[in-house]
Formats: structure tokens, C-alpha cells, sequence
């Protein structure tokens, strides 16, 4: 799922976008090409868009790739709450 801030209203057209980019080359390869108009398309606003660069990973193509988070809490790692890390820790597992 997406590794950047999003509005909770635009959750269920992202996961379409998503889900038709899995299956749909001209879709995913509209989005590699141009991952902010495609967002915009779905309603994310370009404010939120255009605060940061997009790239798109495609996992078939590069082994082993890993999404940071955009964001960590920085509340849950001062104060060591069990099973953070070893939680965020899963999503870099090698394949």
C-alpha cells in the first residue's frame, strides 16, 4: 500500500489505482511514467502531491526492493513500545 500521507477519503480510489496497475499495463505504466497526474486523477490534491517525489517500484523487476515509510513515529521509539520496530522490521524482510 502507499508509503506517503494520504486522506482517508481517497483510501478506496488509491487501492482501485493500485489493483488496476497489477493488472493493467497501460494503467501501470501511466503511473510509472507520471505517478503525480495519476494521484491527482484520484483525487489527491496537488498541495499534497507535489510535496514530494514519486517512484514507483515494481518488484517484478528489481529483487529484493524495499518501501521505507514515509514517516516514523517518533513517540513509539523514544519510549521503546514492544514490538515497533521488530513490527516496521517485517516490511524489509528479503523475499
Amino acid at each position: 500500500m502507499a508509503r506517503f500521507p494520504h486522506y482517508k477519503s481517497n483510501v478506496i480510489e488509491l487501492g482501485r489505482l493500485l489493483a488496476r496497475a497489477s493488472l493493467d499495463e497501460s494503467v501501470r505504466e501511466a503511473l510509472v511514467s507520471s505517478p503525480q497526474e495519476a494521484l491527482a486523477q484520484i483525487g489527491l490534491p496537488k498541495h499534497a502531491t507535489s510535496l514530494m517525489t514519486f517512484k514507483v517500484v515494481d518488484q517484478r523487476l528489481q529483487e529484493n526492493a524495499v518501501v521505507l515509510p514515509y514517516k516514523l513515529n517518533d513517540d513509539k521509539l523514544a519510549s521503546n513500545i514492544a514490538g515497533y520496530a521488530e513490527d516496521l522490521g517485517k516490511h524489509f524482510a528479503l523475499n
